[in-house]
């Protein structure tokens, strides 16, 4: 443990060695993460350089969320799926409103925890499990859009206006 404190380079090519002996590293964020059965999606800006990916998987008696996204700003930030599979307008309004499955009784922007960035806005990780959720049968998330919102309001967007959602990516099977 010592070492790895006066060595800092020594852990980076560590973890770099294991990823690497995993398999090759194309620079494709989808390429770091487990390859399982469920759904993904690629998290894109339209505005800015923020950048992701998604993983939901089934577990147990609802859904596992893995987030891989870098280039926030430092501070707090919301994960919410949305009611369409739509990334296309700039402020992405096209995304709709926040989903939560049938029965659940707080806003549906509150389904997931927040999370926070760090200081340098890269390689920000995050898990969640969401019950009584699944990717291939109702209620599934599957064509669903996920948004990442600045803040912890997940608010809702109107055409032409700014908005706190900061990416934004459509889940589909994982290939």
């Amino acid at each position: 443990m010592r070492l790895m404190r006066t060595v800092p380079w020594l852990s980076a090519a560590l973890s770099l060695a294991a990823l690497s002996a995993c398999g090759s590293l194309k620079g494709d964020i989808f390429d770091l993460a487990p390859q399982v059965n469920g759904l993904g999606a690629q998290l894109r800006s339209p505005t800015s350089a923020v950048a992701g990916a998604v993983y939901v998987y089934d577990y147990r008696d609802g859904i596992q969320v893995i987030l891989s996204i870098n280039n926030l700003y430092p501070g707090q930030y919301s994960i919410a799926f949305h009611e369409v599979g739509n990334c296309t307008s700039p402020n992405l309004f096209s995304a709709g409103p926040p989903w939560a499955p049938p029965g659940w009784t707080k806003p549906p922007g509150e389904l997931m925890p927040t999370f926070l960035a760090n200081d340098y806005g890269n390689q920000n990780g995050y898990v969640a499990f969401v019950q009584g959720v699944h990717t291939d049968k109702p209620p599934s998330v599957l064509g669903k859009s996920v948004v990442i919102h600045a803040g912890k309001t997940v608010d809702q967007a109107f055409p032409g206006q700014p908005s706190n959602r900061m990416a934004c990516g459509v889940l589909q099977p994982n290939e």
